[in-house]
């Protein structure tokens, strides 16, 4: 005898629930993905065919009265006509010098400590990479400050301005927000100061007469000390 049973009545069993069709290709392009996809985090291998994205960290700010203290070197003749780190082609007759860090263009003051001889240069190339040396000068600068027959010396480097527009800063407590002294600029003028990681500053040049400092080279910016420690200790003026 068979039994049919009752369409009204409920089922025991539990129905299997059916997935749309648009769901299940969803599902499947998931899981083609989850196998492709490179592994990320500190267990990854490097080499995946998918690279990660490299995310540009702007360098610190370096801070006003910055110094550095190490041995110094030359170039020999050589690197003459190279391309140096930033494009240019390295000449040695200029006044330029390679730095492991200092961002390009920024003018330093470079002092043989052995005879007090100093020279300004600006920073174009990146080096040296000898143990213990912290500057690579052209043939003319090593030969302002007397480099040439020792070859290396124990040197003070100190930030200095330039005609190009890169000032040092220097702290004037007279000063607050963004009122500045720049030599060169009618009072009341607007400047942009930019700093070598980019930020940018709207400053007004104020009619305060600055306070002299022993080795000054008359490219210095006089601005507060909350200004200052925004920029940091070089910054590109522009005067509208």
């Amino acid at each position: 005898m068979s039994t049919v049973n009752d369409p009204t009545e409920p089922s025991n069993r539990p129905r299997r629930r059916t997935l749309p069709a648009a769901s299940v290709v969803a599902a499947a392009c998931l899981l083609a993905l989850g196998a492709c996809a490179p592994a990320v985090g500190p267990g990854a291998r490097p080499g995946g065919t998918v690279a990660a994205a490299a995310v540009a960290v702007p360098e610190p700010e370096l801070p006003v009265g910055w110094t550095e203290r190490g041995e110094a070197s030359w170039y020999g003749p050589n690197f003459a006509g190279r391309p140096t780190a930033n494009g240019e082609t390295f000449d040695p007759s200029r006044l330029t010098a390679a730095h492991p860090s200092l961002p390009f263009d920024t003018r330093v003051r470079v002092t043989n400590l052995d005879n007090g001889r100093s020279v300004v240069v600006r920073i174009n190339d990146r080096g040296p990479f000898a143990h213990a040396r912290v500057i690579d000068l052209s043939r003319a600068a090593a030969e302002a400050i007397g480099l040439i027959a020792t070859g290396v010396a124990d040197v003070r480097i100190e930030l200095a301005g330039g005609p190009d527009g890169v000032r040092t800063l220097v702290v004037d407590a007279r000063l607050t927000g963004y009122d500045v002294i720049v030599p060169g600029a009618a009072p009341g003028s607007l400047v942009v100061l930019r700093s070598p990681s980019g930020a940018e500053v709207l400053a007004r040049a104020v009619d305060v007469e600055p306070e002299p400092f022993p080795g000054a080279d008359g490219f210095e910016l006089w601005t507060s000390p909350a200004l200052a420690e925004r920029l940091g200790a070089v910054a590109t003026v522009t005067i509208d």
